[in-house]
């Protein structure tokens, strides 16, 4: 079997979305892009325990789960030194303020809205939080 990479290192993504079939979408684009693994959660504790298994490579989060709000989230993964820095891309249905985005930030973390996490620009933007530098 042949690993396949993004770029030049082998990435775990973790796609946090409670909408099953935008779920489902984004693990197929992730895929499609190159990605070692990837691994899907609907709900914020199970996210939690798959982080708790083995940190991703980036996160990938929507802000509006069912047992737990992205924010709560955010704050446990900052609590942690292993995931405190952990790349992170958020997706949301809703414009945030400069405020929330600055609130929001763990580690390299880039902001998108539901239709580009639809899109096939997922695997890029996956590579551009992951670009070493930043």
């Amino acid at each position: 079997m042949t690993e396949k990479t993004l770029g030049n290192s082998l990435l775990d993504i973790l796609i946090v979305e409670d909408d099953r079939l935008l779920n489902q979408v984004m693990c197929l684009q992730v895929k499609e892009s190159g990605c070692l693994r990837v691994r899907s959660a609907q709900r914020g504790q199970h996210a939690l325990k798959l982080i708790g298994e083995g940190v991703p490579s980036v996160l990938i989060l929507d802000l509006g789960l069912p047992d737990m709000n992205g924010r709560e989230l955010i704050a446990e993964l900052r609590r942690n030194s292993l995931t405190r820095s952990m790349p992170l891309i958020i997706h949301s249905s809703c414009e945030l303020s400069a405020e929330e985005k600055t609130e929001l930030q763990l580690g390299p973390t880039m902001f998108i809205t539901k239709s580009t996490a639809f899109s096939e620009r997922l695997g890029e933007l996956i590579r551009e939080v992951t670009k070493p530098g930043d």
